[in-house]
């Protein structure tokens, strides 16, 4: 039932209080919203985009499995990241058997060596996003709970925030990385540089080898329980990191920031893209976007943009210069859509390129690589038929214009 599930946005925002230790309370995030949505125009010039070929990657009835990234190694081998729990009646996004599991294609998406699954972040693994670093580097940001029974919450001290979770408490994000092209993942190589905050897109690394790691929540020590997105730079590799920057300051009084993705246009130029919530003003579901002009250290104005989402943004530089953003849209008509920019992000296509039509809006966080100029292979998570949940992938071309 949907009044059972706790939804995405719902969690986001209840990890943000649960950093501080406080209870929700108040109005919901829609009846909040519910005088004003009618402001926004959610609608959509719907394309398909050439040679659209789909697959199923993973679907099973077992297990709840989501939120994918899907890296290219060296040749013709991907590797993807996924988190799968065991399936319940309502969607949770907690459970103490959550798991990031990973597996590899060596033929660039046609086939997945499932049998072969490697497995990390046993007992609250949330999601994790891979970097390939080169020479069998695989690098990965982390984003961790510490789950357990419900029967537990008063002897273990993790607060029971929401009947339709398990207590949970969000240990924040990880740096992770493995020297064989992530066939292992050994514990000691992993350094928390994000406590009580989370991770959900992939870290980037600068022309000048820096690594920017951005990362979402209550990053204030005050109790406010405001989601804000901030950005954490490494210059050695990974093994230490800075104090965050912050690139979008979510307030009481306008909105909550979550879920940033980072990317570098040019030397030191980067685009970053944000997902909202809490809107104050109920313009819920549109990305939000800024700039950096000096490698991530300071950060331009937001602006809102007119692409309705509802879920995280995913960005790509094509090989043509283009940046592709592909995104699920949990608003009908809901799917996994793609835009594009010819102008590093200062504007976005009107065409919004249909890769993969959804049943609903349990769905959303994409992921994808060009495998060759202007041939992309996007994986996202959707309900089948069936009311599995799973992990998609989709074959497409660019359009050229």
């Amino acid at each position: 039932m949907l009044e059972q599930t706790t939804s995405r946005r719902q969690f986001l925002r209840q990890s943000a209080i649960a950093t501080s230790a406080v209870a929700l309370v108040g109005r919901t995030l829609d009846e909040q919203a519910s005088a004003h949505a009618a402001e926004v125009d959610r609608s959509i010039t719907v394309k398909k985009p050439p040679a659209v070929r789909q697959t199923d990657v993973l679907f099973d009835s077992a297990n709840y499995t989501a939120f994918p990234h899907v890296v290219r190694l060296d040749g013709d081998e991907l590797l993807m990241a996924f988190r799968q729990a065991p399936a319940q009646k309502q969607v949770r996004h907690t459970h103490p058997r959550s798991v990031i599991t990973v597996i590899r294609s060596y033929d660039l998406g046609e086939t997945w060596d499932i049998e072969n699954a490697g497995q990390l972040a046993a007992g609250g693994g949330q999601e994790f996003a891979p970097i390939y670093l080169g020479d069998g580097v695989v690098g990965g940001l982390l984003a961790m709970h510490e789950v357990v029974p419900v029967k537990e919450s008063k002897r273990t001290g993790v607060p029971h925030i929401h009947k339709h979770e398990y207590p949970f408490r969000n240990v924040g994000g990880f740096w992770c990385w493995s020297d064989n092209s992530g066939l292992t993942w050994p514990l000691q190589q992993n350094v928390l540089f994000a406590p009580r905050l989370q991770t959900c897109s992939t870290a980037i690394r600068l022309g000048a080898g820096t690594l920017l790691a951005p990362c979402y929540g209550s990053h204030e020590r005050e109790i406010t329980g405001v989601s804000s997105n901030v950005v954490y730079r490494s210059d050695d590799s990974g093994m230490t990191w800075s104090t965050p920057t912050v690139m979008a300051q979510g307030t009481r009084t306008t909105r909550d920031y979550y879920e940033p993705v980072v990317l570098e246009l040019k030397d030191g130029h980067l685009l970053a893209m944000h997902r909202v919530g809490r809107c104050q003003d109920g313009r819920n579901g549109l990305f939000w976007q800024n700039e950096s002009r000096d490698g991530g250290k300071s950060w331009t104005e937001l602006v809102e943009t007119s692409i309705t989402s509802g879920a995280c943004p995913r960005l790509l530089k094509l090989s043509d210069g283009r940046i592709l953003l592909t995104y699920g849209r949990r608003y009908e008509p809901f799917g996994l859509y793609a835009r594009l920019s010819t102008d590093e992000g200062k504007s976005w296509s009107k065409t919004s390129w249909l890769l993969r039509a959804a049943p609903n809006s349990n769905q959303g966080y994409s992921s994808s690589v060009e495998i060759n100029p202007g041939q992309v292979f996007t994986v996202c998570y959707e309900q089948n038929k069936d009311g599995v949940t799973g992990i998609t992938g989709t074959f497409w071309s660019v359009p050229s214009s």
